[in-house]
């Protein structure tokens, strides 16, 4: 199904002076100039700028995560002109839209586990760890052989529980992304 959006329609029209100025050669010239040698030039630099300081300057090669933070930034940006554009959204496309922005910023963080941390912390006491060459790792209220097991057991438990969150949420994600993306244009 062909989606078509409706237009949103300004009602001031130009004035004869401006009509005038559009029907001259020289105006094409002047814009044709202003446009490639001073407004682009300068609309790509301020574009470039807002790129390393939102994403670039936290950008390596070696982390996939990155992707995230670009994708995120890409969507803000995209939900912005949509928003002051020229055509109406489908309400259904924008919510869509704010929550994969939602997702690629959760995925970017990537702070699943903090949370279950915090709660396994409060049940079992903060992690001590051994002395000299070894390491170990002893919860303080997990003083006893059979505790122990439990609180080891807990704990992988809330590490594939905070693995299954994510992988939860990038299937959401990459599912708004697949369903809605063709969808969101201007």
């Amino acid at each position: 199904m062909l989606d078509i959006k409706a237009i949103k329609v300004s009602d001031s029209r130009p004035s004869k002076l401006y009509l005038w100025w559009i029907d001259t050669k020289f105006s094409k010239w002047y814009y044709d100039f202003t446009w490639k040698f001073i407004q682009n030039p300068i609309f790509q630099i301020k574009r470039l700028w807002d790129w390393y300081w939102a994403v670039f300057r936290y950008d390596y090669d070696f982390d996939g995560h990155c992707l995230f933070r670009i994708i995120e930034y890409k969507l803000k940006r995209l939900e912005k002109v949509l928003l002051n554009g020229l055509a109406v959204q489908d309400p259904k496309d924008m919510k869509a839209l704010k929550l994969a922005i939602k997702l690629a910023g959760r995925l970017k963080e990537d702070n699943y586990e903090i949370a279950f941390h915090d709660r396994h912390d409060k049940k079992w006491g903060k992690r001590v760890r051994g002395r000299g060459n070894t390491w170990t790792s002893d919860r303080p209220k997990a003083n006893t052989p059979k505790k122990k097991e439990q609180e080891k057991k807990e704990y992988w438990d809330m590490i594939h529980a905070a693995e299954a969150q994510k992988k939860r949420e990038e299937k959401i994600f990459y599912g708004i992304l697949l369903k809605y993306l063709r969808n969101l244009w201007d």
